[in-house]
């Protein structure tokens, strides 16, 4: 259905006096706009954008993609909950934004419920690794030099309060080690640091790292991904390590206001669904990096209470967010 002919179902359904449900189901009838909550060259900006014209496609109009950065995506997140509620102003986010961000900073003025789902498409798993040459092969030589050498090994991470840092703290709860926290600026300064041997353990997103363990300069342990990923698909996951609670990836999902109608969801799922079922955009996930891994709205709103609730255990027993 094209623009002009759902503007014109519009117009008929106002001369006849059409309740608004009706009205509703000709969304959308106008360019559709989504609010990234962080800068540009990021895993969620890349997310988006390759599944972008698709889904513009899917819909029938276009979709504007906005960048809107700050406070670790709570400036953006912020923007959409506040927004009118009519399926043009939506979130293109991750799921940190909904989970790790509110537990973390006390001073972040949304929650969960200001947000109706439309869905998950594609994850990029956290990698717990060492530099290659280590002595540690796997994550158990790793977890046992750890526990026979309590507070002496040092990791890397994103910074505190990010899925690197949260991959870790998750990792040292389940085996019970003690490893100490050495915050860096992202994935880049955490592969630096490897590199450099001035953390011997680190943890950081996959896809800015595929280009350093392929080269073999790095050596991935294990992922947090729900199943091996197969661009390192030799690397086991901390599910089959018997520990899915400690994996915490970092998911791409489409999330609208709370009191969006109905129908204007139920559009955007279905726009989603038919998106992440192409052949193509699978491959330009997959090469992006990234895994697709599409989850209905129901599914996505389980997934992330699932995981606020993790967070929030953990950001306690850590004393953070207070």
């Amino acid at each position: 259905m094209t623009i002009m002919t759902r503007l014109a179902l519009v117009a008929a359904a106002l001369a006849l006096g059409a309740p608004a449900g009706v009205l509703a189901q000709a969304y959308p009838t106008r360019p559709v706009e989504f609010i990234i909550p962080f800068a540009p060259g990021g895993p969620t900006d890349t997310a988006i954008r390759v599944i972008q014209p698709q889904l513009s496609a899917n819909l029938g109009v276009p979709v504007v993609l906005v960048n809107k950065a700050g406070g670790g995506g709570a400036l953006g997140m912020d923007a959409v909950a506040k927004a009118k509620p009519d399926g043009y102003t939506l979130a293109a986010t991750v799921r940190s934004t909904l989970t790790i961000l509110p537990a973390t900073q006390p001073d972040v003025s949304y929650k969960i419920t200001d947000f109706a789902a439309i869905g998950a498409y594609a994850v990029d798993s956290q990698i717990v690794m060492v530099k290659s040459g280590a002595p540690w092969k796997t994550l158990e030589e790793l977890v046992e030099h750890a526990k026979k050498n309590p507070g002496k090994l040092t990791y890397g991470s994103a910074g505190q309060g990010t899925n690197s840092f949260f991959t870790m703290e998750l990792l040292k709860l389940a085996y019970g080690v003690d490893i100490a926290h050495v915050p860096f600026g992202g994935s880049g300064p955490v592969k630096n640091a490897i590199l450099a041997g001035h953390v011997q353990v680190g943890a950081a997103a996959l896809s800015p790292l595929l280009a350093v363990i392929r080269s073999g300069d790095v050596t991935a342990l294990v992922t947090s991904a729900s199943k091996r990923v197969p661009a390192i698909a030799s690397v086991p996951t901390m599910t089959e390590k018997g520990q899915p609670d400690a994996s915490l990836s970092t998911w791409a999902e489409l999330w609208a206001p709370a009191k969006t109608p109905k129908p204007a969801l139920d559009r955007l799922a279905q726009a989603l669904d038919k998106t992440m079922k192409d052949p193509a955009i699978v491959s330009a996930i997959e090469k992006a990096g990234l895994q697709v891994e599409h989850h209905d709205p129901a599914a996505t709103l389980k997934l992330v209470e699932r995981e606020n609730d993790v967070v929030r255990a953990v950001a306690r027993k850590l004393g953070l967010g207070k």
